[in-house]
């Protein structure tokens, strides 16, 4: 691997992973709390507890993945749909 290519790794790992996992964070405790299943603030302290997982997977995946280009692509597909969610059903539940 050179410089840039580790360069752009850890920008994607630290920036991307921090994006995909707030935001899988926020569709989960949007989710949960819409849906009944718990009180918001449960829900909110239990998303924000597992996003640390999921971002702890997500540095990792940054350095074993081969391919820079796949992983750019596939943090940023996946910062979309997961805030695009949350977003989505904020608003649908809202009502506005």
């Amino acid at each position: 691997m050179t410089r840039l290519s580790v360069l752009v790794r850890l920008v994607a790992a630290i920036g991307g992973g921090y994006a995909v996992a707030a935001g899988l964070a926020a569709l989960a405790a949007v989710a949960l709390s819409t849906g009944g299943l718990m009180a918001r603030s449960e829900a909110v302290v239990l998303a924000s507890m597992l996003a640390f997982l999921v971002y702890l997977a997500l540095l990792i995946w940054a350095f074993a993945d081969r391919r820079l280009a796949r992983l750019c692509l596939m943090l940023t597909a996946a910062g979309i749909v997961s805030w695009g969610g949350a977003w989505g059903l904020l608003r649908l539940t809202a009502g506005g």
